[in-house]
């Protein structure tokens, strides 16, 4: 499968939405809209074993806070 983007988990519950409803997303409130996403997108993360509190970045999934240390690495540092 695929990388799941955050993009990717979105697409997911407006497809859910629509086959589970039978109706389109676009007809769908903006309020109603963010409410189904709050339900489902655990669900989603769930299924696919994607830790609730992960971070999207540097194109992958990270626990919060996380530092990446070859980003550390790359960053030049003047020593006197």
């Amino acid at each position: 499968m695929a990388r799941m983007t955050p993009i990717g988990l979105k697409n997911r519950a407006i497809a859910r939405y629509e086959a589970e409803t039978g109706r389109k997303w676009r007809d769908l409130g903006e309020r109603k809209r963010k409410a189904w996403l709050a339900r489902t997108e655990p669900l989603i993360r769930a299924e696919l074993g994607i830790a609730q509190d992960a971070e999207w970045r540097d194109g992958a999934w990270h626990a919060p806070n996380q530092l990446d240390l070859l980003n550390l690495a790359d960053t030049t540092e003047e020593v006197a």
